[in-house]
């Protein structure tokens, strides 16, 4: 991610945090058919969209040279649905990344859209807003923040949010087995609690490697998370726990 990072944000530095390496062994986790069904909670401002819906699935593309994946990505707006889906595209669009893998990854000239685009391997990647995801269908469906703050506040739209899930969601997966669905968000209200009929227990990143890797998608080194534990938190297994 440290040299992918100029390609989606060249006029800001890139800032390392552990949560990043905790996050990224999970979706590495997924990419090897460990989990399919993955929850996890961030605070905003933890670059999770960017994790999840943008170097995740160009890495999976690429490095992994899984061209073939396709991804359905949601958000509680088509705005920020949009968004990621142009970052994505912005980056496997690249000087870096075509010198890399240009020769896996290709985009079709008659799918290339901001809101769709489909790779020659008829792998593709498309943006939708939370409750509008009938019609389509991937090998990963994730859902960053499908529901806002002040949707959270609403009974009636949490209800509707929670409903839409764990009924439609589950219908949009190419191999109702094998296909995964990954959420990031929030933790608002009691909602992310009604996503956890999964197990989604925090395991421990793989050990530290020497160097950097195409085979990794977190950094190759993991820092140890700050301490003393904040107040409220207990020890976990990276020190504390993670909510």
């Amino acid at each position: 991610m440290r040299r992918a990072w100029p390609a989606i944000e060249p006029g800001a530095p890139y800032i390392h945090g552990w949560h990043i390496d905790a996050v990224s062994a999970h979706l590495e986790a997924v990419t090897a058919g460990e989990i399919t069904r993955l929850l996890i909670n961030v605070p905003p401002g933890t670059m999770k969209s960017l994790l999840a819906g943008v170097f995740w699935p160009a890495w999976e593309w690429g490095p992994k040279n899984r061209p073939s994946l396709r991804t359905v990505a949601v958000s509680h707006t088509e705005r920020l649905a949009l968004r990621d889906n142009l970052r994505t595209r912005r980056l496997i669009t690249s000087p870096w990344y075509r010198r890399l893998w240009g020769n896996r990854v290709r985009l079709t000239r008659d799918q290339n859209r901001k809101g769709r685009f489909e790779t020659t391997a008829t792998g593709l990647r498309e943006a939708v807003s939370a409750g509008s995801i009938t019609g389509s269908r991937g090998d990963r469906v994730i859902l960053d923040d499908p529901i806002s703050v002040d949707g959270a506040a609403s009974e009636r739209v949490r209800e509707a949010v929670a409903q839409w899930f764990l009924e439609a969601v589950p219908t949009r997966l190419n191999d109702p087995v094998r296909s995964a669905i990954v959420v990031i968000m929030q933790r608002l209200h009691e909602l992310a609690g009604r996503f956890t009929v999964w197990d989604r227990g925090l395991r421990p990143p793989p050990p530290p490697q020497s160097g950097a890797s195409s085979g990794t998608l977190g950094a190759s080194r993991y820092p140890p998370p700050p301490s003393p534990c904040p107040p409220g938190c207990r020890p976990g297994p990276h020190g504390r726990t993670w909510r």
